[in-house]
């Protein structure tokens, strides 16, 4: 194939991400599946900002929301 026509990346999106990048869609979706794992993962991550220097960085911020967030999962 000549370099006038390359070839096209392939898409590393889901289908459906993919179809809702193309539509505009900025609506947050929410993923349920593996949730517990996720809190768990997010909890561990908030215990290195115990007694650190860094509580209450914007790193720690973000995790607690993280954590806020996947609590709030159905």
């Amino acid at each position: 194939m000549s370099a006038a026509y390359p070839t096209p990346e392939p898409s590393t999106d889901s289908p459906s991400l993919a179809t809702a990048r193309r539509a505009g869609t900025t609506e947050k979706t929410h993923f349920t599946a593996g949730a517990p794992d996720l809190l768990k993962a997010l909890v561990e991550a908030e215990r290195f900002f115990d007694g650190s220097a860094d509580h209450g960085c914007p790193l720690h911020q973000k995790i607690l929301a993280a954590i806020d967030t996947v609590k709030g999962c159905p």
